[in-house]
C-alpha cells in the first residue's frame, strides 16, 4: 500500500474510498457530503483541517463496504474534471487579459518566447 500526506491524500482520494492513518486508530471515508469520520470520537462528523492531519501520512483503502456505487463515482469524477478544466480556463482567461501580457507566459517574467507576439 501507498502512503500518502493529507495534502496528497486529498488529491488522489475518490468518492467511497477509506482512508486509513498509518496508525491504524483513524480512519475517515470520502461521501458526497465530504470527508467524513468513519471512527473515534468524531465519528459521522465533517473532518476538519487542522496541522496534525498534516504530518500524519495515510493509506487508501478500499474494499467492498467502502466502495460508492460506479455510477456515482463516475459523475464525481466528471464533476471534479470539470471544475478544475473551468479553473484552468479561468486562469488562462485572466493571464490573457492582463494589460501587456501578449504572448507572454505567466511565470516567464517575459523572457523565453515572450518576443513573438503571435498566440
Amino acid at each position: 500500500m501507498r502512503a500518502y500526506t493529507f495534502g496528497q491524500l486529498l488529491h488522489v482520494i475518490e468518492l467511497g474510498q477509506t482512508a486509513e492513518a498509518a496508525d491504524g486508530e483513524r480512519r475517515m471515508q470520502l461521501l458526497t457530503e465530504g470527508l467524513v469520520w468513519l471512527n473515534g470520537p468524531y465519528a459521522g462528523q465533517i473532518v476538519r483541517v487542522q496541522g496534525y492531519l498534516l504530518s500524519d501520512l495515510w493509506t487508501i483503502v478500499e474494499d467492498e463496504s467502502s466502495a460508492a456505487p460506479s455510477e456515482e463515482r463516475i459523475q464525481w469524477q466528471r464533476r471534479r474534471l470539470e471544475m478544475l478544466e473551468n479553473q484552468w480556463f479561468d486562469q488562462r482567461e485572466r493571464r490573457f487579459e492582463r494589460t501587456g501580457a501578449k504572448g507572454e507566459i505567466e511565470g516567464s517574467g517575459g523572457h523565453g518566447g515572450a518576443e513573438n507576439e503571435t498566440v
